[in-house]
């Protein structure tokens, strides 16, 4: 992503003065290295504690800068967080989604690696995540990032479901409102079953991924169940290509 930055006048030794990320600024090589020691030191102190409770004190302790060095590169606890926030939500969407043992390619078991991979960056993010959900509503730029990592996972599920339609998979299906149905169940399942199990009793990704995984994999035709007339009880169908068996 390209950034914008104005430059500030020099300083009498010539050198740039040491912007604030709310100006925009160029910053110096040590302007550089002091900001990114209390990025750092925010990822820290946020993913230990609720954002209400997290001052400036113990992000500039943390970075081992002074208190007002902090204004120098940021306007106020809120501009900070929305930066760290903007990283999580990020490592969220860019979970890894294929698995790198598939080397048959089977797709229903990359999307269990993704559902997997995606719960478990959320788990270990969790006070991050809680911290997002509570920040949201009265934060339009962390509202705005949170929205639009949602909207670019249905925007990228909408692109493999038109691609399995392209291989004859799922053609009675509407690609983008099933993306939005399936990405949405996703989500919730991560924020309100396994999020609260967070840092308390052991969170099962494992069984909510497998779980997850085969929702969609039922729902865009890739695995499909009908009754076996034979044993009068259900049985797996080969529907076509890219589908596999229940089992």
């Amino acid at each position: 992503m390209d950034i914008e930055v104005d430059p500030v006048p020099r300083g009498a030794d010539g050198e740039l003065r040491a912007g604030a990320a709310a100006g925009g600024r160029l910053l110096t090589a040590r302007g550089r290295r002091t900001r990114a020691a209390l990025v750092e030191a925010a990822r820290q102190v946020f993913a230990e504690t609720p954002y209400a409770d997290v001052r400036i004190v113990d992000i500039t302790a943390r970075a081992g800068v002074a208190n007002g060095t902090f204004y120098t590169y940021f306007d106020a606890k809120e501009e900070i967080f929305r930066e760290v926030a903007a990283e999580v939500l990020e490592a969220m969407l860019q979970a890894p989604r294929r698995d790198p043992d598939n080397t048959e390619g089977d797709p229903i078991r990359d999307i269990e690696h993704a559902s997997r991979a995606y719960f478990q960056v959320v788990v270990d993010n969790a006070v991050m995540a809680r911290s997002i959900e509570q920040v949201a509503p009265a934060d339009p730029a962390v509202a705005g990032a949170r929205r639009s990592t949602i909207v670019a996972a249905i925007k990228r599920a909408d692109r493999w479901i038109r691609r399995l339609q392209e291989q004859g998979i799922c053609d009675g299906i509407d690609p983008w409102t099933t993306a939005v149905a399936l990405q949405t169940m996703t989500i919730r399942v991560a924020y309100d079953h396994l999020l609260p199990q967070a840092g308390g009793d052991p969170v099962d990704v494992d069984a909510m991924a497998r779980t997850v995984s085969r929702i969609w994999a039922r729902t865009v035709g890739l695995e499909q169940v009908e009754p076996d007339r034979r044993a009068g009880a259900a049985g797996p169908r080969h529907g076509g290509r890219g589908r596999r068996a229940v089992t």
